[in-house]
């Protein structure tokens, strides 16, 4: 009767912990923490139990696991009840397995393909989809202003803390901290420096092109190549220095690191599993290795100030009068986290961008003649060949329509960024959604709605300057998001993306390659956070 009356006891006291503390605030960072105490609670309370009661160790432990097992069937009985029974959001619409745990999704993931998951899941349920316990995807044009928009209370989601202690200042998920942080960064996108970056630029552009005419006539796998000149340009940019990978044809040995980690974020974990795994020593070493690497070619550039301002001039500006040992060590993994940051947002995207672009032209040789015909006027007699100034190319129609419509259907994000909604929760489309929540609105999803969108599954480039009535509604369409914190390096982006785009197709010929029918580009094509699409052969033939 004592035994039953203490297991009871311990499952009440599971049941309190719950109600009191767990089901309150964020915990996702304390995992490591828990797991210390629980262990330590084992140990000494069978180490306690042995020699009070002067019994073997082993029917120590065996009492003891017994009462913990009754604490964990409390607390975790008290979890099961309330996700199925008392959430806020029980109702909404979605699969039984996502009512109780995020996992359920993670476990419905086949090669990383949340974004094509999410369709499906919209297809089946409507506009609002609970996709975990806590975890609401919205499907309507008008969340993205409200979750996003510069009136939006919602904040950054527990997913941005997976790379703590290291934070950049897309991962700052306060938003005083962010605009302070962002200030800095925004001397970095003027728009005299971004003419002075386009200069910059040409040189790889040139080495890219040079490059594609030594493989005249062969089958060239465009997604390696736009990878290569993306992340050469961004090391330029940032660092005073290209990776060297046009030249050596093969990527940076740091740049395998980084892409031999994207594959964790894919799975797409509940923040806390996520931060556990990170915490194991090693589970994460090639990602620890990219980052040193980027923070050490940062250090290196803080050294040697170069005569034209580049990236990094901006994020030094705070320690101007200081020596490298006079930093900080918060500074230092500030630091270290925008030189990461640089890299990966500067290159992933406009790579896979350009990619995109391109999947969508050889498929459509009649876009790259409409294309052709527009740039044809301002072409540069004083410039190398087929080069362009972007001011002059930055207002073309068509040129625009075709990058706009590539970012629609395959947005750098596809699956919506993680926001938490405020206490008070917030109103979409007349439906209330409660306080605490973690909310998605998915790009690709939406770019793939007739409620967005007229013939959304269709390559239209005219849609976005003489087809308004294929655009039911401007406000879904964020591909560099909205709001506070909006992508800070559209410019830079959409500078290397249309003077890019200009100089290729009229240099060259572009088509399929021989056995190649697209299928890998979006069969193969992983949501890592970013889009990373599968290869694609192409074959170029100088005009």
């Amino acid at each position: 009767m004592v035994l039953f009356s203490t297991h009871a006891g311990t499952t009440l006291a599971g049941v309190f912990s719950h109600v009191v503390y767990f089901n309150k605030g964020e915990h996702h960072l304390y995992g490591p923490l828990y797991l210390k105490l629980f262990f330590t609670t084992v140990v000494g309370a069978t180490a306690a139990l042995s020699y009070t009661q002067k019994v073997a160790w082993i029917t120590a432990l065996t009492t003891v696991s017994e009462l913990i097992g009754s604490y964990l069937l409390g607390l975790y009985g008290s979890l099961l009840v309330y996700r199925l029974f008392l959430h806020p959001l029980n109702k909404f619409p979605g699969p039984s397995g996502a009512r109780i745990s995020a996992f359920w999704l993670s476990l419905q993931l086949r090669n990383n393909n949340l974004h094509v998951k999410l369709v499906e899941l919209h297809q089946r349920y409507g506009s609002f989809v609970r996709i975990g316990s806590s975890d609401l995807s919205v499907l309507s044009p008008k969340a993205i202003e409200i979750v996003y928009g510069p009136g939006s209370r919602c904040i950054k989601g527990t997913t941005y803390d997976l790379t703590r202690p290291s934070v950049s200042l897309q991962l700052m998920r306060d938003p005083e901290e962010h605009h302070v942080r962002r200030r800095i960064w925004s001397g970095a996108f003027s728009d005299k420096l971004i003419r002075g970056y386009e200069q910059r630029v040409r040189g790889y552009r040139k080495k890219l092109v040079d490059r594609f005419t030594e493989m005249e006539g062969q089958p060239v796998n465009v997604k390696k190549w736009f990878n290569l000149y993306s992340f050469d340009v961004m090391g330029d940019l940032s660092f005073g220095k290209g990776f060297g990978s046009i030249e050596r044809k093969e990527y940076h040995w740091a740049i395998r690191l980084l892409n031999a980690t994207t594959d964790f974020v894919g799975l797409y974990l509940p923040a806390w599993a996520a931060l556990l795994l990170t915490r194991i020593p090693g589970a994460l070493s090639d990602f620890q290795k990219f980052l040193e690497f980027c923070g050490q070619q940062l250090m290196e550039r803080f050294k040697n100030d170069p005569e034209i301002p580049d990236i990094s001039s901006s994020l030094f500006v705070p320690l101007k009068g200081r020596g490298i040992t006079e930093i900080t060590p918060e500074e230092e993994n500030l630091l270290y986290g925008d030189a990461r940051l640089i890299v990966i947002a500067g290159s992933d995207t406009t790579s896979g961008a350009l990619s995109a672009i391109f999947y969508e032209l050889v498929r459509k040789p009649e876009e790259i003649e409409k294309l052709r015909a527009e740039l044809a006027p301002y072409m540069e007699k004083d410039q190398p060949h087929c080069e362009f100034f972007h001011s002059k190319i930055a207002h073309l129609d068509h040129l625009n329509g075709v990058i706009n419509e590539a970012l629609r259907l395959y947005p750098a994000v596809p699956s919506g960024l993680q926001r938490l909604t405020p206490p008070e929760g917030i109103v979409i489309d007349g439906t209330h959604i409660p306080g605490g929540m973690n909310i998605f609105c998915p790009l690709y999803a939406l770019a793939r709605s007739e409620m967005v969108y007229g013939r959304p599954l269709e390559f239209v480039p005219e849609r976005w300057y003489k087809a308004p009535e294929l655009v039911k509604d401007k406000s879904a369409f964020a591909p560099f998001s909205i709001g506070p914190f909006n992508c800070i390096g559209r410019p830079l982006a959409l500078m290397n993306m249309r003077t890019t785009v200009a100089r290729l197709i009229m240099e060259f010929d572009m088509k399929l390659a021989p056995g190649e029918d697209g299928s890998r580009f979006l069969g193969n094509a992983k949501d890592n956070f970013v889009f990373y699409y599968g290869d694609l052969n192409l074959v170029f033939t100088r005009r």
